[in-house]
């Protein structure tokens, strides 16, 4: 199963810049499709990030993207 995620926009840049996360959820296509489906994460609205409280506990089924993808950058890994 692949999940394909957004490139972050300039909302999620401001976001950042106050402290804040965008929310992101995975729907539950592996057990409609299979293991090869694709699917797309579902991104939180702006206006639902700016108001939420920094580190709120989420809903059932809502991540942060930066908590689930593993680090890019070489600097940012473990090794």
């Amino acid at each position: 199963m692949t999940i394909i995620f957004s490139e972050p926009t300039f909302g999620d840049k401001l976001l950042a810049v106050m402290g804040k996360k965008r929310a992101v959820f995975i729907p539950d296509i592996y057990s409609r499709f299979g293991k090869y489906a694709y699917g797309r994460a579902v991104k939180e609205s702006f206006l639902e990030a700016l108001i939420r409280p920094k580190y709120q506990r989420l809903e059932e089924g809502w991540f942060y993207q930066d908590e689930i993808m593993p680090p890019i950058n070489r600097a940012e890994r473990d090794i």
